[in-house]
């Protein structure tokens, strides 16, 4: 893994490549980073009308980082053309109209992922096409996940998936669950659809059989000396655990 992660420094274990004709044409993958959910970004840092034990203004979430580190790490695959829908009721009837040549949304069979038990029954599952092939490093996997965080994004849910994308060279689709009933608007190109995460596959292997134990008298004095720390201090983690991102 640390040969891995040697040759990921050197150059980008990750390439997104569209058909010579789309170039310009789609709105390109960007790092989570630049798509950070709104109702995030309203957040004030400190809470005036909270303190903590030091008389000090509370902390919101804005100030957690394994919160903040979750939302920017992977790059987000956006809608890659504008596309009408239209949900009736109970969202048993969507309708999609695509452009004439960049297709953006087709449809699942409802029995695909379970019929009448199916998630967000009886709405059928949309499949979002995506036009960017992606290119891994070998040994390398992509992670597809639903945007992080992202509470305020109820339209639809993208289902996760990992694909072997140092082998599987192709496009890879995006299978969703619809929310919104009585819907009547337009999807706008751009609009992030799953966020993509490169991770090689040695970590697959290492998480497969987790040790499962007490812990030792050293480890309980080491979670004692964090605790203590925090209750002294801000920051503990943020300055002085975590390794900082480049």
């Amino acid at each position: 893994m640390i040969d891995l992660l040697s040759r990921w420094r050197k150059r980008p274990v990750i390439e997104f490549m569209c058909h010579p004709n789309l170039e310009g044409v789609l709105p390109e993958p960007k790092p989570a980073s630049k798509c950070i959910p709104d109702w995030f970004k309203r957040v004030m840092p400190d809470i005036p009308e909270s303190h903590d034990n030091l008389g000090r203004p509370g902390q919101s979430i804005k100030k957690c980082m394994p919160v903040l580190d979750a939302m920017t790490v992977g790059f987000i695959i956006p809608l890659q053309a504008d596309v009408g829908v239209r949900t009736s009721e109970t969202c048993a009837i969507i309708e999609a109209k695509n452009g004439p040549d960049v297709k953006s949304i087709e449809f699942h069979n409802i029995a695909q992922i379970g019929g009448m038990k199916a998630p967000g029954y009886p709405a059928p599952p949309l499949k979002f096409i995506n036009h960017w092939v992606i290119k891994t490093a070998p040994g390398w996997s992509t992670l597809f996940l639903p945007l992080i965080n992202d509470l305020e994004q109820q339209d639809f849910t993208c289902l996760a998936g990992l694909v072997d994308t140092d082998t599987y060279v192709k496009e890879i689709n995006f299978p969703a669950i619809w929310h919104t009933p009585n819907y009547d608007a337009c999807l706008k190109s751009g609009t992030p659809l799953v966020v993509a995460i490169p991770i090689p596959r040695t970590i697959l292997q290492a998480t497969k059989k987790p040790i499962i134990r007490k812990m030792t008298p050293a480890e309980f004095r080491n979670i004692e000396r964090i605790r203590l720390s925090q209750e002294s201090r801000r920051g503990v983690y943020t300055n002085e655990l975590r390794e900082p991102r480049k």
